[in-house]
């Protein structure tokens, strides 16, 4: 479970009877000895925590007075990231002769002292927030939340939102819960916060923290509220309506998409990516054969790997996934194969280590796995199932067959695209024999067209019965970046000579030929223009770059060509206009 810093509020949260019990502390500390780390966020002032205190030496960071304040108790570090609250507020504030409590930065009160307090920020025209938790109140620099303080904490840490669990009771814990991957409410929880929370245990205060805490060391977790907003929209089902899948299901899972070659594999990984990226996982993606270079186009993703990004090393790569936090797609394409078997069994193993320490990359993606781990192979399979234990972990083939087996049993879903091959349908037979229906599934496979997949849900545990619990077939919806297989061999070097666009006049003349698009962007500038006319009409210019190219995008453009300018003059210009922009485009992806 990718679920790995466990983070709490301390009143009604940790607390009973206002103390932290010693069976909690007992059960803190099981949690820092299985791996998690742990994070206090609290509207408590900062004085309130000992530097030499059990809060300091359990947590590995302390968020204090709601946010404002940042503790590392290792470095014995202080940050205020929101400064202080507006010049002269308090000397104001202290006019009012209220009762209150002052920290480092935090002013508090209780309910009906937020009257004069929020009057006062009016008469100042603002510059502070006002934060309620049950009667309290408190007042912040601009900025300062308990999810913004914890944020400010993970990445000081260097971890990822993405695999915090967050618990907590009152008002001033929403932004928490909402930040956080998985939020949790107890019992106890003010009702607001059970409904802003994802999952809502019947325990109350520590009674609840200590058995989440239990189910968490277990590998455990209730099943939870999904929020719309954090689904992954793969596409359409059959009869038009939206198909939409849990993330965890590839993050604390396993995922293998198999399929023939050009059925849509790497468009459906690609798509996956996409979605993962959008909410805040970080990818890593293997990629042998440079299908993927176009999401070096989505924000904070970067290319590496190939010769002409100038970072070939495993540290150079490991650097960035540590500390910038990017999304990286590796690209081996240009490597001999005993080259990308040293650099992936290198990388491989500084995975693991980045994984047990960050809980990152979220999600690793190794494409085309039978050249890696081909059946025989053990080196490189024992690094890859040592992954697929921690979840988050893919693998794509259009050659399952030739996979080592080992790692086919270790699949909990998989995406099948179009898959006719007898050997790979064959391996299937033997890997899915427990399903019943397996022959109806597999018909349908044989039959998907280019644009459909099959995903397919199995429980494995060690050793029992797989058990398929869920099966549907769906379109893959649309990529946000261009997705063209093998783009820098298209673009300009040679085809076969079968795949070539041969230029001819409605008489049958020929006019010359283009061996990749290159070649194609030039000819335009040359033919006669019954000739442009002739193919633009009949559709083969849409037909080779759709079949051959694979750059439907391109093939969009060109559609729209003749309808938009049906004059002779200008045909030729909008035909090298089209093309032209989307070859620079394409150029500079790769």
């Amino acid at each position: 479970m990718h679920v790995r810093v466990f983070v709490s509020d301390l009143d009604g949260t940790l607390t009973e009877h206002d103390q932290v019990s010693p069976a909690t502390w007992h059960m803190l500390h099981q949690a820092r000895v299985a791996g998690f780390k742990l994070i206090l966020c609290t509207g408590r002032i900062l004085d309130t925590f000992a530097p030499d205190g059990l809060f300091a030496e359990t947590f590995d960071a302390i968020v204090a007075e709601d946010g404002a304040v940042v503790y590392f108790p290792r470095s014995d570090t202080v940050l205020l990231p929101f400064g202080h609250l507006p010049a002269g507020f308090t000397e104001r504030l202290d006019a009012l002769q209220l009762p209150i409590e002052r920290g480092m930065v935090l002013v508090a009160t209780h309910v009906p002292h937020d009257v004069p307090i929020l009057e006062l920020l009016r008469q100042m025209g603002g510059g502070a927030v006002v934060e309620y938790n049950r009667g309290a109140v408190m007042v912040l620099p601009q900025g300062a939340t308990k999810a913004a303080g914890l944020d400010v904490a993970l990445r000081e840490l260097g971890l990822s939102p993405r695999n915090v669990i967050a618990c907590g009771d009152a008002e001033n814990d929403r932004s928490m819960l909402q930040l956080a991957e998985c939020g949790v409410a107890f019992a106890n929880a003010v009702p607001t916060i059970c409904e802003t929370a994802d999952l809502v245990l019947p325990l109350a205060g520590g009674a609840g923290v200590r058995g989440l805490i239990s189910e968490l060391i277990a590998g455990q977790l209730p099943r939870r509220r999904l929020r719309p907003e954090r689904q992954l929209l793969l596409g359409q089902q059959l009869d038009g309506s939206p198909f939409a899948i849990d993330p965890w299901l590839l993050i604390s899972g396993v995922l293998g998409i198999a399929g023939d070659s050009q059925s849509g594999k790497s468009w459906l990984s690609g798509l996956l990516a996409e979605l993962l990226i959008g909410l805040g996982y970080q990818m890593l993606i293997i990629d042998p054969e440079g299908d993927y270079r176009a999401l070096a186009g989505l924000p904070h993703t970067i290319l590496v790997g190939a010769a002409d990004t100038q970072l070939r090393r495993v540290g150079d790569v490991m650097t960035i996934c540590e500390y910038a936090q990017s999304n990286l797609v590796i690209d081996l394409s240009d490597m001999p194969h005993f080259e990308r078997i040293a650099f992936a069994d290198r990388l491989l193993h500084e995975l693991y280590e980045l994984r047990i320490q960050r809980g990152r990359p979220h999600w690793i993606l190794i494409d085309e796995i039978q050249q890696l781990c081909p059946v025989g192979e053990q080196a490189l399979s024992a690094l890859v199932l040592r992954l697929m234990a921690q979840g988050g972990v893919s693998i794509v083939s259009h050659r399952p067959s030739e996979v080592d087996p080992v790692l086919l049993q270790a699949v909990s879903l998989w995406g099948m695209t179009r898959l006719t091959s007898d050997e790979d349908l064959m391996a299937f037979d033997r890997l899915l024999a427990a399903c019943p229906d397996w022959a109806i599934i597999r018909d349908k496979v044989t039959q998907l067209v280019r644009g459909q997949a099959h995903l397919l849900c199995r429980r494995v545990s060690g050793g029992e019965q797989d058990t398929i619990h869920a099966s549907v077939t769906f379109r893959a919806g649309m990529r946000q970046v261009p997705h063209i297989r093998h783009l820098h061999k298209y673009m300009r070097t040679p085809l076969p000579r079968e795949r070539w666009f041969y230029f001819r006049t409605p008489h049958g003349k020929n006019c010359g030929a283009a061996a990749n698009l290159s070649e194609f962007r030039q000819m335009l500038a040359e033919l006669p223009i019954e000739s442009l006319r002739f193919h633009l009409e009949n559709g083969d210019f849409e037909r080779w770059l759709t079949d051959v190219i694979h750059d439907t995008e391109l093939s969009r453009q060109i559609r729209k060509v003749l309808r938009h300018h049906p004059g002779s003059s200008e045909l030729r210009l909008a035909l090298q206009t089209a093309v032209g922009v989307r070859y620079d485009e394409l150029a500079n992806l790769l």
